[in-house]
C-alpha cells in the first residue's frame, strides 16, 4: 500500500496506512477476518483512560438540556438543544438512508445527478496518488460513483472514510474495497472531533469531500472554525475540498423534503430520544453497576414529543425541533447526578414545559454567492461549481492557496449571505450616528497577520510566479525589470521605518538609493518623466536582495511588537510612515502582477489549480439604476490631517490616507443614471466586431483598440506572430496567471473587460452614452450598497425602477431617524457585500451577475450591482488635488508628479482616477471609499474595466 499522510494513533505517529495494525478494533469481523482495508477507532470509549470521565457528547447534552440558546439571525427566542450528532446511531443512520431515497428529498437525487454528468471533470481536478478523505461517509452510495471513476482513471488513490459508527462504516468499506482494486482504503471510527485531530499534513496532494449538504447542518462561525482547522491542519497549498450545498429554494419544496408523507423524517428526529436514553443507561451501568435499579430509567419517553421544522425565507434555514407534547420531567440517575451538577451547577430534575422546542439541528440553504463568501471568510480559494439541472444543488471545489488578503468579515454572515453582515450593520443605524465595533473595521496599523499575508503574496509573485531566470525581464518599457521591484518594496519600506524610528537606514544602505522609487514615464513621450532613482550598472544577486528583503521585515515586526506592547501609544508621524510601508507595498503587488501578465503565458507557472467554467450564458442584459444627485458629495478624508497630527499621539480608531485624498471636499452631482455591472469581454468583442465592419465612425486600426489584456488563441495555442492591424482573430483569451481563458467558449466572456480609458471612450461613444465622474461613481456605490441593506429588511418599502436609488435610500432611513450623508462620507465602505472579489479571493475576475432587465433579488426589488472587486473601474475625472491640498512631507511626489494641466486632458499621457478595486486589491485600500487611484488614460495594461452613465432630467 502507497505511504500517505502520518495520522496520530493515539499511541505515536505512523504511516496512515502501513503494514502494522494501528487503532483498537471492535468488531467481530475485524477480529476473525484479515480485512481488505483498513480499520481505526478513534471513538472517547475506545481509547480513554479514565473510564469514570463522562463521554463529551453526554457532557454535550447535559449543557444542552440546561443551557437554552439563541440561534443565529432573526431569532429571539433561546431554545435548550440536543446534539445534531446524536441522530446518527444504527437506527438513525438506517432511517437517514430511508430518506435519501424518498421522493421529496431532492437533496441526494441531485447529488448524485451532478456525479454523473461531471464525474469527468470532478475526477479532472484530482491527481494521481491522491488521498481521497471523506467527512461523513454514510452510505457510499453517491461516493461509489467517485471511487469507480477514479478506480478508472487514476493511480495511487487512498480512500479515508470518517463516520461515527463502526457496523455500517465496516459494510461499506467491505463492498468498496471489494469493487475498487486500484484504490487503497482506510476506515477512520469517530466523531470530526475525535478523528480529524488525528490528521497530519504530508507531501501527498488531498481531496476532501464534505458532501450531501452536511455544511448545512452547522452555523456559519461553525463552518468556518471547522473548515479551518481542516486548511491549517490537513491540507497544503493547493489541496482541494468538495462541498455540497443546498441552494435556496420556494418553501413549498424545501418544506415537502422535510416533512415526508411517510413520516420517516420526523422518526429519524425523534429517534435521537432512544439513542440518548441508550447512552445515558450504558454510562450508568458503567459507573453503578449492571444490576443497578438505577439503570432502568430512561430519561425520555418518544411518545411525549412530537417532529416539527420551521423554515426562515429570510436567512434561509430549515430548523428542526422536538415540541413536548406534555409537561415532561427529566430525572438524572443517582449514579451520574453529582457529574451532571459539576457539569451544569445543578443535579436537580429538569422540566419541559408542554409546547416547549428543544432544537435538534439546522438545515441552511445557500444562495449563489454563498459558496464565493464562504471560501473568504475560511481563507479558502473558491475554484469551481457544478449545479443540478433544476438549479436546486451544487458542488462547490475550493483550495487551499499558497497566499492571500482576504478579509474576514465580522460578524460572520448568516447563511453565508453576501449582504447579511452589512445588514447586520444596518440595524445599528440611528440617531445619525453608526456604531461600528473594533472588530468589524480596519486597526489603524496593519496587524502583524496582515504584514505577514501580504509578504506571502509577495513572495508567491516574485520567486514563484516568476521563476528565478525571468527576473530580469522587462515586459512593459514603461516599467522596470521585475528584479527592481524585489528590491523596491523593502527599499522604500526601509526608508519609511528608519523615519519612524529615527534609525539609520538597513544595510546595505545603497540599496535605498537603487531602489527607492520606479518610474512611470510619460506615454507620448518617454523621456519627460517623474524623479526616481538611479539605475545600477548592475542589478544586485537576488541572493542579497532576499537577505535585505528579511532584514527588514524583521525591523518591521519588531516595531509592530513594540506598538502592540504601547497599546497603539504611538507618535502619529511614525505610525504614518509604517501605515505607507504596508500600502505601498500592497499596491506594487497589483504593478508586478499587471507586468506578469504581459509575460508569454508559459514562462509564467500558475500558484493554484484553476478551473474555468464553460459559458453557458448570454450576455447580461443591460440593467440601468437612476440617481437625482446630491448638491454635495463628499470626497476624501475629512479627519486626516498630516501636518497637524505631527508627532502627536496617534488617536484611536484613526483612519490614515494618501495626500489625494485630503481634504476632503464637496461636489454636485446632477441627476444620471449609471449600468449596474461594467462592461464584459464579450460586449467589447461585439464593438469590436462594429469597428471591424464599418458600422461606427471610429477611424484607426483595430488593433489599438484590441484590449492588451488579450492574448490571441489559435486552435487553443497562443500565437506569438504579429498582430494582424485590421482583422480581429477568431478568438481571444484572457490574460492570467492561472491560464488563458477563452472570451466566447468559457466564463470569461462576462468577465470586465480590461482595457485603457481611451478604449472605454471610444465604446461608451459607440454606445452614445460616456463615462462615470468620480463624485457619479462614488455616489453611486455607497448610496447602492446601503440603499440595498436596508431594503433587505424594509418590508413595508418597495424599490422602483423609475425611483432613483439616493431618494429610495432616503425614504428607508426617514424611519431611522438619520440621513444618507452621515453614512455615505465615513472612511469605510462598510455595507460592500461580503463576496466582493479583493484580496486574491480569486487569482483572476469572476463573472459579473447575468441578470435579465426586470430581474430582482431579495432587496424588494433592487437591482444587484456590483462596484467594489474585479477590476478598478475609468472614470471622467482627469486625477487633480482636492482644494487645499498639500502634499505629504513623506512622500512628496507621490500624487503632485502626476497632476496634469485641465488642457491636457485628451492627451493619451493626461491621468485620470480610477475607483473600486480589483481581485488583486487588498481590502484596506479596496473598502476605503476615499482611496484615489490613477493612471495615464492611454495605458492599457492596469486592471480597470469600466461602466456607461449618463445625464438623466
Amino acid at each position: 500500500m502507497p505511504a500517505t499522510a502520518d495520522i496520530d494513533s493515539g499511541t505515536s505517529v505512523q504511516p496512515l496506512l502501513s503494514s502494522a495494525r494501528i487503532g483498537v478494533v471492535d468488531s467481530g469481523l475485524a477480529q476473525n477476518t484479515q480485512l481488505p482495508y483498513q480499520f481505526i477507532d478513534y471513538r472517547t470509549s475506545s481509547l480513554a483512560e479514565n473510564t469514570d470521565a463522562m463521554p463529551p457528547i453526554l457532557k454535550e447534552f447535559v449543557c444542552g438540556l440546561t443551557t437554552p440558546r439563541i440561534l443565529p439571525g432573526n431569532s429571539t427566542s433561546a431554545n435548550r438543544y440536543l446534539p445534531t450528532v446524536l441522530l446518527y446511531d444504527d437506527t438513525g443512520l438506517d432511517y437517514f438512508d430511508r430518506i435519501t431515497y424518498l421522493p421529496e428529498y431532492y437533496l441526494t437525487a441531485c447529488e448524485i445527478e451532478i456525479l454523473r454528468t461531471h464525474i469527468e471533470a470532478i475526477v479532472a481536478e484530482i491527481p494521481n496518488s491522491t488521498d481521497v478523505i471523506e467527512l461523513g461517509c454514510g452510505s457510499l452510495r453517491k461516493t461509489e460513483l467517485l471511487l469507480d471513476a477514479l478506480n478508472r482513471e487514476r493511480t495511487g488513490v487512498t480512500y479515508y472514510a470518517i463516520d461515527v459508527m463502526p457496523q455500517p462504516l465496516h459494510e461499506s468499506m467491505a463492498k468498496l474495497a471489494s469493487r475498487f482494486s486500484n484504490i487503497s482504503f482506510c476506515a477512520l471510527c469517530g466523531t470530526y472531533d475525535e478523528v480529524l485531530p488525528r490528521l497530519r499534513k504530508s507531501a501527498r496532494p488531498k481531496t476532501v469531500l464534505w458532501l450531501g449538504s452536511s455544511i448545512g447542518n452547522l452555523h456559519s462561525p461553525e463552518v468556518v472554525e471547522f473548515l479551518t482547522k481542516i486548511s491549517q491542519n490537513v491540507m497544503t497549498a493547493n489541496d482541494a475540498i468538495l462541498i455540497g450545498m443546498d441552494k435556496q429554494k420556494p418553501t413549498d419544496v424545501i418544506m415537502h423534503a422535510y416533512h415526508d408523507s411517510l413520516g420517516i423524517t420526523a422518526k429519524f428526529e425523534l429517534n435521537i430520544l432512544p439513542h440518548i436514553n441508550q447512552l445515558v443507561a450504558d454510562y450508568v451501568a458503567q459507573q453503578s453497576g449492571s444490576n443497578s435499579n438505577d439503570a432502568a430509567n430512561d430519561l425520555f419517553d418518544m411518545k411525549n414529543f412530537r417532529y416539527v421544522g420551521v423554515y426562515d425565507e429570510k436567512i434561509g434555514r430549515h430548523d428542526s425541533f422536538l415540541e413536548a407534547c406534555e409537561d415532561v420531567v427529566v430525572r438524572w440517575p443517582c449514579s451520574i447526578a453529582a457529574r451532571v451538577k459539576d457539569i451544569c451547577g445543578s443535579d436537580e430534575e429538569v422540566i419541559i414545559k408542554r409546547g416547549e422546542r428543544l432544537y435538534v439541528e439546522s438545515a441552511y440553504k445557500y444562495s449563489d454567492s454563498a459558496a464565493e463568501v464562504l471560501a473568504q471568510a475560511a481563507g479558502l480559494t473558491f475554484s469551481a461549481k457544478w449545479i443540478a439541472s433544476h438549479d436546486y444543488y451544487m458542488l462547490n471545489m475550493f483550495r487551499k492557496p499558497q497566499a492571500a488578503m482576504t478579509h474576514v468579515p465580522q460578524p460572520l454572515p448568516v447563511s453565508f449571505n453576501k449582504w447579511s453582515v452589512s445588514t447586520e450593520r444596518s440595524s445599528r443605524l440611528s440617531n445619525n450616528s453608526l456604531t461600528i465595533k473594533a472588530s468589524e473595521q480596519f486597526p489603524t496599523i496593519p496587524s502583524i497577520d496582515e504584514w505577514q499575508n501580504i509578504w506571502k503574496v509577495w513572495d508567491l509573485l516574485t520567486l514563484q510566479i516568476i521563476t528565478h531566470d525571468k527576473l530580469l525581464m522587462r515586459p512593459i518599457d514603461l516599467r522596470h525589470p521585475f528584479i527592481f521591484y524585489l528590491g523596491h518594496i523593502p527599499a522604500f519600506a526601509d526608508i519609511h521605518m528608519a523615519a519612524a524610528e529615527t534609525a539609520p537606514l538597513s544595510e546595505p544602505a545603497i540599496f535605498a538609493q537603487w531602489f527607492e522609487r520606479g518610474i512611470d514615464p510619460n506615454m507620448e513621450d518617454t523621456s519627460i518623466c517623474h524623479t526616481h532613482s538611479e539605475v545600477p550598472d548592475k542589478w544586485p544577486p537576488v541572493e542579497e536582495i532576499t537577505v535585505y528583503r528579511d532584514n527588514v521585515r524583521r525591523r518591521i515586526a519588531a516595531w509592530i511588537d513594540s506598538y502592540s506592547v504601547l497599546k497603539g501609544k504611538v507618535p502619529a508621524d511614525a505610525a504614518r510612515h509604517v501605515w505607507m510601508a504596508f500600502e505601498h507595498e500592497a499596491m506594487h503587488i497589483e504593478t508586478l502582477l499587471y507586468i506578469v501578465l504581459q509575460m508569454d503565458p508559459g514562462d509564467i507557472r500558475s500558484p493554484i489549480n484553476c478551473t474555468f467554467e464553460p459559458n453557458r450564458f448570454a450576455q447580461p442584459a443591460r440593467c440601468w439604476i437612476r440617481y437625482a444627485g446630491c448638491p454635495a458629495v463628499v470626497l476624501g478624508l475629512s479627519s486626516d490631517n498630516e501636518a497637524a497630527l505631527g508627532t502627536a499621539t496617534l488617536p484611536p480608531g484613526h483612519v490614515f490616507g494618501w495626500d489625494n485624498e485630503s481634504p476632503s471636499t464637496n461636489i454636485a452631482v446632477k441627476p444620471f443614471k449609471i449600468q449596474t455591472q461594467p462592461i464584459t469581454n464579450g460586449e467589447y468583442f461585439t464593438f469590436l466586431k462594429a469597428v471591424q465592419s464599418g458600422n461606427t465612425e471610429l477611424k484607426g486600426s483595430i488593433y489599438d483598440l484590441v484590449p492588451r489584456s488579450w492574448i490571441v488563441l489559435e486552435h487553443d495555442q497562443h500565437s506569438t506572430s504579429a498582430e494582424n492591424t485590421t482583422l480581429l482573430a477568431t478568438d481571444y483569451g484572457v490574460r492570467t496567471v492561472v491560464g488563458t481563458p477563452s472570451i466566447f467558449s468559457t466564463e470569461a466572456a462576462l468577465w470586465p473587460v480590461i482595457v485603457s480609458q481611451v478604449q472605454a471612450v471610444a465604446y461608451a461613444n459607440w454606445k452614445g452614452k460616456r463615462l462615470p465622474t468620480e463624485s457619479e461613481w462614488t455616489h453611486a456605490a455607497r448610496t447602492y450598497h446601503l440603499a440595498y441593506t436596508l431594503s433587505i429588511t424594509a418590508s413595508e418599502s418597495t424599490y422602483s425602477s423609475t425611483v432613483p436609488v439616493d431618494m429610495y435610500l432616503d425614504e428607508l432611513l426617514s424611519a431611522q431617524n438619520t440621513t444618507a450623508s452621515v453614512h455615505t462620507c465615513q472612511p469605510y465602505d462598510l455595507f460592500v457585500p461580503s463576496d466582493a472579489n479583493v484580496g486574491f479571493a480569486h487569482w483572476h475576475p469572476v463573472p459579473v451577475p447575468a441578470l435579465q432587465p426586470n430581474s430582482i433579488t431579495d432587496a424588494n426589488g433592487l437591482p444587484d450591482a456590483t462596484f467594489i472587486g474585479n477590476t478598478w473601474e475609468w472614470t471622467s475625472t482627469q486625477f487633480y488635488p482636492f482644494d487645499g491640498f498639500q502634499p505629504s512631507a513623506m512622500y512628496p511626489g507621490y500624487s503632485a508628479d502626476f497632476f496634469d494641466p485641465p488642457e491636457t486632458c485628451d492627451s493619451n499621457s493626461a491621468h485620470y482616477v480610477i475607483k473600486g478595486g480589483t481581485f488583486a486589491t487588498h481590502p484596506r485600500i479596496a473598502l476605503r471609499q476615499t482611496f484615489r487611484n490613477w493612471y495615464q488614460r492611454g495605458y492599457p495594461y492596469m486592471l480597470a474595466s469600466f461602466r456607461l452613465c449618463e445625464d438623466t432630467v
